[in-house]
This record gives structure tokens, sequence and C-alpha cells, in this order.
């Protein structure tokens, strides 16, 4: 289409209107109007309404944080990851994350609904024979929030895991 003959389009608040020299159109630019009236419309349709969901006000936990059920996990876990080995700080570190993360993964493929979690994993030697004191302080919700507290012990070390869960309403 040379530049003679190129019709103008005029926009007007995201309509398209009829050419504003009043000239006949052509098919070239019947196809081009229609082309980006298309365009136009497509541009509106792209992205759809998200849908918002109204919150469910659940105050109790369908299924309760079970410690029972974590300890005999964390205890499995102790005994895989520790066994009978000897105590080294640098290991027991190492070790220490690595335990609270395997526990933190069985918590999760547990899947407690609306439940957060944390875990605690603490390895010391029993040659040394420190005197060591753990503790806690928490605020909760006694009906709905609950922790589990498990001990290992071998010849030379000693694994203690907290684990908490606390339910998020």
């Amino acid at each position: 289409m040379s530049k003679a003959r190129k019709v103008k389009l005029e926009k007007s608040k995201g309509k398209l209107l009829v050419p504003s020299d009043n000239s006949p159109m052509d098919d070239v630019a019947i196809e081009e109007l229609r082309s980006q009236q298309a365009a136009s419309e497509a541009s509106f349709s792209i992205h759809p309404k998200k849908v918002q969901y109204e919150n469910t006000y659940r105050m109790d936990p369908e299924d309760r944080f079970k410690p029972y059920e974590i300890e005999g996990t964390a205890m499995n876990i102790l005994k895989s990851h520790l066994g009978e080995s000897a105590y080294d700080p640098e290991m027991c570190r190492n070790e220490s994350l690595a335990i609270a993360a395997k526990i933190s993964e069985a918590l999760k493929a547990k899947n407690y609904k609306r439940y957060k979690h944390v875990v605690v994993v603490s390895i010391g030697s029993l040659k040394e024979r420190p005197g060591v004191y753990l503790g806690s302080r928490c605020l909760w919700n006694d009906k709905t929030d609950s922790f589990a507290t498990v001990r290992y012990q071998n010849t030379s070390l000693y694994a203690i895991a907290m684990v908490y869960g606390l339910y998020y309403e």
C-alpha cells in the first residue's frame, strides 16, 4: 500500500474508528482494521480475573500433631545417622544439621495440615561428662500445639532431638 493511499485510523478510548479522511477503504485497509480490532480485543482477555477464596476460619486442626509418631520417626533417624559413631566436634556439627533436616522432611511427609514445625538437634560428648541442661519456653495453645523429645546415646556421644508442632490458625 502506497503512502498516498494509506488510511489513517483514529483511536479513541481503546476503540478503533473509521478513517479520519472519509476516503473509501480498500481491502487492505479493511483487513488492517480487522487485525487491529482483534488485537485490541485479545489484549483485554489475556489476564483473567484471579479467583480469591474466602478464609475457612478453622480454629481446630483436622489431625492433631502426634508426639508418639514423631518420637519413633526421630529415633530411627538418629540411630541410622549416628549408629556407633565416635564423637568428633566437626562431624557432630554437620550431622546435627543433617539430622534436623531429615526429621523436618519426615514431618512434611506426614502432612499435618496448618502445622508449622521446629526441629532442634544437639549432639555432645559422653567422655567429657559435661553437665548439659536444655530448656525451652514457648507461648502456645495447649489444645492444638505439642512437642516431642527424643534422646539417643551410644558409647561416646549423646543426641537430643526436640520437635515442636505449632498449629497455624
